[in-house]
């Protein structure tokens, strides 16, 4: 484990500024000013409109509930993903981002909710609520403003992330002339990753079964979002990379998505070590800040290599520097047999 730097620590104590206190604080006063409005409110408010006007309700002390587990909820997980990773000292442009993203998503969560909501205070009926145009826009404008001043409030630290790491390259196994060798492994999406997309699709469902509770017709969008999420949490949370003569071939545990390279095709291995959130942004399917394209499932040693037309493929893998070995015997035995 590699000690977090000073700046780190300055990086870190800044994010929970901007990604954490700010965004809480900002939930806070938005359920207040709800519980206090709620005696003003019909007993069911709207919470989505169509061109028609208003065409979802919900019971009206379920708002302030809702926006507290949300804004709470989307909190708390992407401060999981970016401080945890952190204690390892890892930063990047991507740690910093995720932080005005936070910020930016709670503000315009907090106007856009808050407003929609006061402004049905005084009314008999939530048919009655006028148009949430104005309430979306200027929660928009207000959100993207603070993204960009969360953006500026954070430092510009960078120890991973951005750029490639520094590739470590491994000398091939010796193999006699005809022998065969296969090297097979699985690799695993980490446990916080995968509770945090778990969590989502459960907020989702939740929210789905909420919908259809109140009768709104935007329940099936919800509904469809989630059965998405499931889908591809399916499909990237384990992963079997197998290095043979057909190259390396790396295959969802469902069979797909599928990705091969051939030996042909391989200009160079070698093995790195890979932050998801500093380098990546996340976990799963991923393309890096720095061009690399890969299946980022957990920190740690990955295999790295680089095709001839110079685009570069990143596993995340255990024991990855057996398999760059085997690559690499695999891809002299190739161009020995070609000469």
């Amino acid at each position: 484990m590699t000690a977090a730097t000073p700046d780190v620590h300055t990086a870190r104590r800044r994010y929970v500024v901007v990604g954490v206190v700010a965004p809480l604080v900002i939930t806070a006063i938005a359920v207040v000013l709800m519980l206090a409005w709620l005696p003003e409110v019909p007993s069911s408010v709207a919470m989505h409109w169509s061109g028609d006007g208003p065409d979802g309700f919900a019971p009206a002390w379920t708002v302030p509930l809702f926006t507290a587990a949300l804004g709470a909820g989307i909190t708390a997980l992407f401060a999981v993903m970016v401080l945890a990773p952190a204690r390892d000292g890892a930063w990047g442009p991507t740690s910093r981002l995720l932080g005005a993203v936070v910020l930016g998503t709670s503000v315009l969560l907090g106007v856009t909710l808050t407003w929609s909501f006061g402004m049905q205070r005084g009314l008999e009926d939530a048919h009655d609520a006028p148009s949430v145009l104005m309430p979306l826009a200027v929660g928009f404008g207000a959100g993207l403003l603070a993204g960009v001043a969360g953006w500026f409030a954070q430092p510009h630290v960078v120890t991973s992330g951005g750029t490639a790491s520094t590739l470590r390259a491994v000398a091939a196994l010796t193999l006699d002339p005809g022998e065969r060798a296969v090297w097979v492994r699985t690799t695993t999406m980490s446990r916080v990753a995968m509770l945090g997309i778990t969590a989502g699709i459960v907020a989702l469902a939740l929210g789905t079964v909420a919908l259809g509770v109140t009768g709104s017709d935007a329940w099936w969008i919800m509904f469809a979002t989630a059965l998405l999420l499931l889908v591809l949490a399916c499909t990237t949370f384990v992963f079997r990379v197998r290095v043979d003569r057909a190259g390396l071939t790396v295959r969802s545990a469902i069979g797909v998505p599928r990705f091969r390279i051939a030996l042909d095709d391989i200009a160079e291995v070698g093995v790195t070590s890979v932050n998801p959130t500093a380098e990546f942004g996340g976990w799963g399917i991923r393309i890096g800040l720095d061009g690399r394209f890969g299946i980022v499932l957990h920190s740690g040693e990955a295999l790295q290599v680089a095709r001839r037309d110079g685009r570069i493929f990143v596993v995340t893998v255990d024991d990855a520097a057996t398999a760059a070995a085997l690559l690499e015997a695999m891809i002299g035995m190739t161009r020995t047999q070609s000469a």
